[in-house]
């Protein structure tokens, strides 16, 4: 009966060596292999992004004691200067809680095996991390700032949402940004009275063209 044990010791120890990465630790649900990110899980995804863009590393967030998630950050610089950044961002709601997602998916883009919401917007980082100085932008600016990175105060953003889950208390954000400078415009001219302006309009349709070239949903 002893030498029974040991041998079902054994097996068990054995699976969960097999189960391993080269670096020693136990596979992750979410990582990133060369230009890859690999979610195995809510949801089961894989992304190509660009080769223009270097991953930096994720860092996991709370938003107050209603959700939670982490971010994946990819960044395409010269000299530490950001030109372009891709962030996947993995959150759900906490099971204390009731909340679930309420996002339409009418007239979604179908990607891999995955619907998509797309939107653009563009903002002052600065006013967003006064807004909340504990949510996703100042952490990320905080988490970039300290790698050694400048980053610019205008910012332009194509937005891609998905639900995961059969309760829909998981969402996968995708988000693909650029200086609103490279645009040769400013922030003061994308917005009039809170609605989009012609010029806007116009450059953010680029924007979203452009943020599609840049990554691929592989299943």
């Amino acid at each position: 009966m002893k030498n029974g044990w040991i041998f079902f010791t054994l097996i068990i120890l054995f699976i969960w060596s097999c189960q391993k990465n080269s670096s020693g630790k136990v596979e992750q649900e979410r990582y990133v292999n060369g230009q890859i990110l690999i979610s195995q899980n809510l949801p089961k995804i894989k992304i190509a992004i660009d080769k223009s863009f270097i991953y930096q590393g994720n860092f996991d967030f709370k938003i107050r004691d209603i959700a939670e998630g982490e971010r994946y950050i990819f960044v395409d610089s010269e000299n530490n200067e950001i030109k372009r950044m891709f962030i996947a961002q993995f959150e759900g709601f906490l099971p204390s809680n009731d909340e679930f997602y309420r996002y339409s998916f009418k007239n979604a883009t179908q990607m891999g095996h995955h619907q998509f919401r797309q939107n653009t917007s563009a903002y002052s980082n600065s006013e967003s991390i006064a807004d909340n100085s504990e949510g996703e932008a100042a952490l990320t600016f905080k988490f970039l700032t300290d790698k050694g990175f400048k980053i610019e105060d205008e910012l332009m953003m194509s937005r891609f949402v998905t639900v995961a889950g059969e309760n829909k208390k998981h969402e996968l954000i995708l988000f693909y940004l650029e200086n609103v400078s490279e645009s040769g415009h400013r922030l003061i001219e994308f917005y009039k009275d809170d609605r989009a302006t012609k010029t806007w309009r116009d450059i953010s349709q680029g924007l979203t063209e452009r943020s599609l070239k840049n990554f691929e949903i592989m299943e």
